[in-house]
C-alpha cells in the first residue's frame, strides 16, 4: 500500500471555490480520495443546537484506507446522521468522502483512538460504518452510532419552540462472529442477552468468573472480558 499524507497541503492550497490551488501535487492526491461532494457551511443544522458530527473538535491526526491506498488527514469527523466521514478545511468548508471506497477510518482526537470499518446493515440492506471496539479470532464487539432530536420546549399560543431542539447522539452495540458466516447480530447490554451467547456446557463456569471479577453485564468491556474467558475455556 501507498501512503499519503496530505492533510496540511490540502488546507493550504484548497479553495471554497473547489479543487484549486498551486500545487498541482497536492491537487492530484487530494482528488485521489473522490471526494462525493463539496460544500460550505457545515454546521448548518436547521435551528438544533448541537452537531450531527461525532466529535466536537475537528483537531486530531486521521488515516483513511480507500481502496489500495492510505491518506494521513488532519480534521476528520463523522457525520452519524449521515453515516459518511468528512474532513474540515482550514476555511470552514469539508468534503464529504465517498463512503464506498472507504475500508478503514483511524481517528486520533489526542484522547482515544476510534477505528470504524464499513459492514453490511440488516436494516438498510447496505454497508453502514461501525466502530470496532474489540477485535479478535473469534468475534468483534461493534458499535453503531445513531443520532436523535430531543424536543424542545413550544410555547402553546405562538407553537414557536421557547427551548431549542438539540442533537442527541446515542450507540448501539452488535456482535460479529467470525465463524459463523460474519453476520452482525444485535447485542443488548443484559444478563439474559449475554448469557445467551454462551454454550450450555461453560454457563457455570462464565457466571463463576463473572461474579469472582466482579463483572457487569452492563459494560461493554466487562462483556468483552467474559466473552474473551468463554473463549479460552471453549474446546
Amino acid at each position: 500500500m501507498i501512503t499519503f499524507s496530505i492533510g496540511s497541503l490540502a488546507q493550504t492550497n484548497l479553495s471554497t471555490s473547489g479543487l484549486g490551488g498551486s500545487s498541482k501535487e497536492s491537487v492530484s492526491m487530494f482528488s485521489g480520495l473522490k471526494a462525493k461532494e463539496y460544500h460550505t457551511n457545515f454546521n448548518n443544522n436547521g435551528n438544533i443546537e448541537g452537531t450531527p458530527y461525532l466529535f466536537k473538535s475537528w483537531k486530531n491526526k486521521s488515516k483513511i484506507w480507500y481502496e489500495d491506498k492510505i491518506f494521513n488527514l488532519d480534521s476528520v469527523n463523522y457525520n452519524i446522521r449521515r453515516d459518511t466521514f468528512v474532513f474540515r478545511l482550514k476555511n470552514d468548508s469539508i468534503f464529504i468522502l465517498n463512503p464506498k471506497k472507504i475500508t478503514k477510518v483511524e481517528i486520533n482526537n489526542f484522547v482515544s483512538k476510534y477505528t470504524f470499518k464499513p459492514y453490511p446493515n440488516n436494516k438498510l440492506e447496505e454497508n453502514s460504518f461501525y466502530e470496532v471496539l474489540y477485535d479478535n479470532k473469534n468475534y468483534s464487539l461493534l458499535s453503531k452510532y445513531k443520532l436523535k432530536v430531543k424536543g424542545g420546549s413550544v410555547d402553546p399560543l405562538t407553537k414557536e419552540y421557547i427551548t431549542p431542539r438539540q442533537y442527541v447522539p446515542e450507540k448501539d452495540y452488535f456482535i460479529l462472529k467470525h465463524n459463523e458466516g460474519e453476520i452482525i447480530t444485535d447485542l443488548k447490554l443484559k444478563k439474559t442477552v449475554v448469557l445467551k451467547l454462551i454454550e450450555s456446557p461453560y454457563l457455570g463456569e462464565v457466571k463463576r468468573f463473572v461474579k469472582k471479577q466482579r463483572l457487569k453485564y452492563t459494560q461493554i468491556a466487562d462483556v468483552n472480558r467474559i466473552l474473551t474467558y468463554y473463549y479460552s475455556i471453549k474446546r
